[in-house]
């Protein structure tokens, strides 16, 4: 709630602050400018001030629960399209929130000019409802806006979506997700080359690593690398077979090539700190190249490419354990020692204790029974 805000109630009900005046609902209007009305907006309707709560008091309940359900910067434009029609902007709430958030942020200079499109869309069948928002005026247009979630249906998204919309080929695409997220709609404006189904389900399904903020992101990064060694626009990641993890290990192993040079994957890291162990109790080899690293991560489905910079820095060294069972070390250096920071399974699962306990008496560090967990994932 917004304590700071002071409320002048006016003798029509209206909310007057500073130069920017509300009238209520089924009559809201702002008189002033919009912009600077919508955190006043959001205010009146949560704040247990008593003039804001006379002022919203003409809200039917329901019709108030289903503004807020969408993002605050849309509530503005849900006030004035819910007064149109009710029951329409209930319904089409339940069913499509993309369209009733494209309602919301239609621009026309005046408020009168938006209603009037407003009143057209709702009012008037699909076809023309997809006309007024600049939608193909198809089924198959309104069943991908039905595929938004209400808590992604952002200003930028909806945007983002009435353009993806329009394009054929990627309307294809869409066709065929469940769900289509903020994420899936970003993922969405990289270039066709590099779209296909399977990953614009990653994008909506998949669980971010820590080291990597978006799907879309970690495209983008492949494609700068892939640019500077002059093998884009060749998209070799598509497929069903493909997954986060290989995008991931992609770019990693496209930044060390960089970094290293043409040589890269015979690149040598520096002398393994513990040497490796062979007996009948426990099998650890270090993993000393670039090549041996990316096969590691590769084949443990986890992120461990990611250290091969912090490696050659000297910080941190990986190595593979055979026996007792499979699993990925990351040693960590503290002053002149070093210590298991990570021992990780296939697919991050995490070690028994009883290997954990081995790992630590291998490499000499003290042992508080179980791993620490999120201490440097990998």
């Amino acid at each position: 709630m917004n304590t700071a805000i002071h409320y002048q109630f006016l003798t029509d009900a209206s909310i007057r602050v500073d130069n920017i005046t509300l009238r209520p609902w089924p009559d809201f209007t702002v008189l002033g400018d919009p912009e600077k009305a919508d955190p006043i907006v959001c205010d009146l309707l949560e704040s247990d001030d008593p003039f804001a709560m006379l002022w919203r008091g003409k809200i039917p309940d329901g019709t108030l629960r289903v503004i807020k359900c969408f993002p605050q910067c849309l509530w503005r434009g849900l006030l004035e399209v819910s007064q149109l029609h009710t029951d329409y902007f209930l319904q089409w709430s339940g069913h499509c929130p993309a369209l009733i958030g494209l309602m919301a942020i239609h621009e026309s200079r005046r408020q009168t000019d938006r209603d009037i499109d407003r009143i057209a869309a709702l009012y008037r069948g699909r076809e023309e409802r997809m006309r007024v928002l600049g939608l193909p005026p198809t089924r198959e247009a309104f069943r991908i806006l039905s595929k938004v979630p209400v808590e992604d249906c952002y200003p930028a998204q909806l945007e983002q979506l009435r353009v993806t919309v329009n394009d054929p080929a990627r309307r294809r695409l869409m066709r065929h997700l469940k769900t289509i997220t903020t994420e899936t709609l970003d993922t969405l404006q990289l270039p066709a080359e590099c779209l296909d189904i399977n990953l614009l389900q990653i994008s909506a399904e998949a669980q971010l690593p820590q080291q990597c903020d978006s799907v879309s992101e970690v495209c983008r990064e492949i494609m700068q690398f892939r640019q500077v060694t002059k093998k884009y626009p060749l998209w070799p990641y598509k497929g069903k077979n493909v997954t986060l993890n290989d995008l991931v290990q992609a770019r990693n192993l496209l930044e060390i090539r960089l970094a290293l040079g043409k040589d890269n994957s015979l690149a040598r890291f520096p002398a393994p700190p513990l040497e490796a162990i062979g007996s009948s109790k426990l099998v650890i080899e270090p993993l000393t190249s670039v090549r041996a690293l990316f096969k590691e991560g590769k084949e443990m489905s986890n992120c461990i490419m990611t250290y091969a910079r912090s490696i050659l820095e000297g910080k941190h060294y990986a190595y593979r354990m055979l026996h007792p069972e499979r699993a990925t070390i990351l040693l960590r250096k503290n002053f002149d020692n070093w210590y298991p920071a990570e021992i990780r399974c296939h697919e991050n699962g995490y070690a028994s204790a009883d290997t954990i306990d081995l790992v630590h008496r291998w490499a000499g560090a003290e042992t508080a029974g179980k791993e620490v967990a999120d201490d440097f994932p990998f």
